[in-house]
């Protein structure tokens, strides 16, 4: 197993707080996305995306947990839109079809569970 902590030159300092939607910054017209940690169990990514924009409809290889961090979007999932907001989570299935697009600028944090 590797190690879980990426060496990325976070601002992540054992024993300090810090704030997960401050380690990932808005882009004009793009998604940015930054993976912090990721091990064969599984794997955080953190993703800014500016208004408008959108992760087209798409699966992912585990159970995955979105955190709102910041802002509003829509997420689709297996047919269905739900409005998921800053502090809200939401949790798809191993190969649930899903998309999420930003109402307003958003930040989350992606977590996949690996079976």
């Amino acid at each position: 197993m590797n190690q879980f902590i990426q060496e990325k030159n976070l601002p992540i300092k054992v024993g300090e707080k810090f704030l997960l939607k401050n380690l990932v910054s808005y882009k004009d017209g793009e998604i940015t996305s930054i993976e912090i940690a990721s091990n064969d169990k599984a794997k955080i990514i953190l993703k800014a995306f500016t208004t408008g924009q959108e992760l087209p409809p798409h699966s992912a290889p585990g159970t995955v947990i979105i955190f709102a961090l910041e802002g509003e979007a829509v997420i689709g999932y297996e047919g269905n839109e739900y409005i998921i907001k800053e502090g809200e989570q939401f949790s798809f299935a191993k190969n649930g079809m899903h998309f999420v697009k930003a109402t307003k600028k958003f930040k989350m944090a992606l977590v996949i569970l690996f079976d």
